[in-house]
């Protein structure tokens, strides 16, 4: 009787862990009126035996929160927290010093105003304005690093 109680008592304590740390992640992916910037639950490997640069963790960090947006919009939700720290775009160290090219300052502008633009928009032109901002991610990497192309792609809304 009292191993029966102590199994029980195991068990239990398993199930609430297990059920505070599910919780924990469904609150991090799910849609919410903000895009959070909340990785916790999350862990980014490393794509790099070198390590990771600054620019390409940044960019991976763009995608997440345009993967995590297109479920917002599709769910009917508005983005509202505007992410500042993508504004690093001009600053973070990339990979190789070849990485940037003459033109990246350029389509990193391009990205920013439509960003911006976006975090403005009326719920409308919501799907419009983030598929343009999915195009401007598309055309600096066709200029410059065409590997994640067809994963941006695939961020497109179809409406």
């Amino acid at each position: 009787m009292v191993l029966l109680s102590r199994s029980k008592i195991i068990v239990f304590t398993a199930l609430v862990v297990l059920i505070v740390l599910l919780s924990q992640c469904k609150q991090a992916d799910k849609p919410s009126v903000s895009t959070s910037e909340n990785t916790s639950c999350v862990k980014t490997k490393s794509l790099n035996p070198n390590g990771d640069s600054e620019l390409a963790l940044l960019m991976r960090h763009m995608y997440d929160s345009l993967n995590s947006m297109n479920r917002l919009i599709k769910n009917g939700g508005v983005p509202s927290k505007f992410p500042e720290s993508f504004l690093k775009i001009h600053t973070a160290k990339p990979t190789t010093s070849t990485t940037k090219l003459e033109s990246f300052d350029a389509f990193a502008d391009d990205y920013i105003t439509t960003l911006r633009l976006l975090y403005k928009s009326p719920k409308a032109d919501l799907n419009k304005n983030y598929n343009s901002l999915v195009q401007k991610c598309a055309n600096c990497h066709e200029a410059s690093c065409p590997g994640p192309l067809k994963k941006i792609y695939k961020l497109k809304l179809d409406f």
